[in-house]
């Protein structure tokens, strides 16, 4: 079975903590690895620099860190300098936050995207967080990204945890939507207003980081532009519907003025699979 959190363990390792004491921080953290396990992990990086592990005195190399992508965490947990530690300390926080913990791994196994991630800040599900925040938790202890459908099943099989397991069921099936009904993660905003606040965030994080980090702005850019996609498509469909809606509201209205002008009392109003008929053909028309 895959380890979600592979990538806290190996930073830990390429820190030079002992086995034992990484065994001990992950137990701090709700997490079991086995110490052979942890072992494998260090003789994968002791092949790869050996000078470093045998050395003390020898210092990490920041290319390295990059290489291996674990740059944040081993600064945070090190107090090596890098570029940034953001998000890493809110990462830690969640670990310690059984609803927010819920929250994120069961919308990680349901494929969750940078957008998903966006509407669950900014929808005020937890304001406590930012979206580096949860990036970085995916990151370093829920990373399931690449599995497949068969390797999630697995892991969600070995869950202990029956509350977490319950969940993480749903979320195989793929329904994010009422995945997040399930888990009571209900928004304050409407969900335009969402997508119009994540879109202006997207905006002007892209203008801000175009110069100092292109890569990253280039990210802020294609999500602002997606979401100005769908906000485009969530404007027509609520046309759509609006229209579909005054039609509905029209028939009713007239069938209310013939029942009302009849004067029989055995006068019935028409089935609503009548309305129904007439929207459907109504709707192949506009099609």
């Amino acid at each position: 079975m895959q380890i979600p959190y592979i990538k806290y363990v190996e930073t830990l390792v390429v820190g030079r903590m002992s086995a034992d004491a990484i065994h001990d921080n992950l137990i701090l953290l709700g997490l079991e690895f086995p110490i052979p396990g942890i072992q494998q992990v260090y003789d994968y990086f002791y092949k790869k620099q050996a000078k470093y592990f045998t050395t003390k005195s020898e210092e990490i190399n920041p290319d390295w860190l990059k290489r291996w992508d674990m740059e944040r965490m081993y600064g945070h947990m090190f107090n090596f300098p890098v570029d940034t530690v953001e998000g890493v300390k809110g990462s830690l926080a969640i670990m310690n936050d059984s609803l927010m913990y819920r929250l994120i791994t069961s919308m990680a196994l349901a494929n969750i995207t940078d957008e998903d991630i966006e509407l669950i800040v900014n929808g005020k599900y937890n304001m406590q967080y930012s979206s580096d925040d949860v990036q970085c938790f995916l990151k370093y202890f829920f990373n399931v990204a690449e599995w497949g459908i068969q390797e999630k099943r697995e892991y969600v099989n070995q869950t202990k945890d029956p509350g977490l397991k319950r969940f993480y069921k749903i979320a195989l099936d793929g329904d994010k939507d009422y995945l997040l009904w399930k888990l009571g993660a209900a928004p304050e905003k409407s969900f335009d207003t969402m997508l119009k606040d994540m879109m202006t965030d997207s905006y002007y994080n892209f203008k801000e980081r175009s110069k100092s980090d292109p890569d990253l702005a280039q990210k802020w850019g294609s999500l602002a532009v997606k979401l100005t996609d769908r906000l485009d498509k969530l404007d027509k469909d609520t046309d759509k519907k609006k229209d579909i809606f005054e039609e509905i509201t029209f028939k009713i209205k007239g069938m209310d003025a013939d029942v009302t002008m009849s004067s029989s009392s055995e006068s019935t109003i028409p089935h609503m699979s009548e309305i129904n008929k007439d929207i459907i053909l109504t709707n192949n028309k506009e099609d």
